[in-house]
């Protein structure tokens, strides 16, 4: 057996052993005389491995409609016109409306 491989299956020992621990990478390390910054390097390597090319991390997200509140938002002029459905997406055209008046 090579060394590399007896390396690479000594330190996926030691990453199975952490994964099952519950103890935090510097405290595992502490614990098991090892040097974190070797053992976060090994760590990041078979991380790496596991990881498919042709997987997302990306994860969906759906835009929220504006609530009820927002769309009931209205200026109530002293003339008596009332603009009603005020919202982020029309405040510029709300404010050229009023400065129109």
């Amino acid at each position: 057996m090579s060394t590399n491989t007896v390396l690479n299956q000594t330190w996926a020992a030691h990453i199975e052993k952490w994964l099952s621990s519950g103890l935090s990478a510097k405290a595992f390390c502490e614990q098991e005389g090892l040097v974190y910054h070797q053992f976060g390097y090994w760590r990041q390597k078979f991380s790496s491995a596991d990881d498919s090319p042709n997987e997302s991390k990306l994860v969906p997200v759906a835009l929220a409609t504006p609530s009820q509140q927002a769309l009931d938002l209205e200026i109530l002029l002293p003339s008596g016109v009332v603009i009603r459905g005020i919202d982020a997406g029309n405040i510029s055209l709300v404010t050229s409306l009023v400065a129109a008046l």
